[in-house]
């Protein structure tokens, strides 16, 4: 279920259904998130939230796979995946996207190869030069 995107060793974290979290939540490793998150949510791995999640904070890893709610901005520098039953009220910045049928989207999209980069996006850039 879980992957290692680097060598070495690193470890994955499960947040139960019943369980809330009131803070920011770091992880070294990737997480699955089936419970509630009052907080941001930073994982070096990837992010995964079940059906019936709530995450209400930002949203930063190398990957992430949203079917829950997540109520803030999600930054990945790889790809995200919004499932059908997610939906995601803030800004969405990644490399890759797809989005499944059922999935909701209140936000807007930045799309970049790489997410640390101080590239403008071409909307911006064309519209300063016109």
């Amino acid at each position: 279920m879980f992957r290692s995107n680097k060598v070495g060793k690193s470890s994955s974290s499960i947040l139960s259904a019943d369980a809330e979290v009131y803070g920011d939540l770091k992880v070294s490793g990737s997480i699955l998130v089936y419970g509630k998150v009052f907080g941001s949510v930073n994982s070096k791995g990837s992010i995964r939230t079940g059906k019936g999640s709530f995450v209400k904070g930002d949203v930063n890893a190398f990957e992430a796979v949203i079917n829950g709610n997540v109520k803030g901005d999600v930054v990945v520098s790889g790809k995200v995946t919004l499932g059908p039953h997610s939906h995601l009220m803030g800004d969405l910045t990644a490399g890759i996207l797809v989005i499944q049928e059922g999935a909701r989207f209140d936000g807007l999209c930045n799309m970049v190869k790489d997410v640390g980069s101080k590239t403008k996006p071409l909307i911006k850039q064309n519209q300063s030069e016109g």
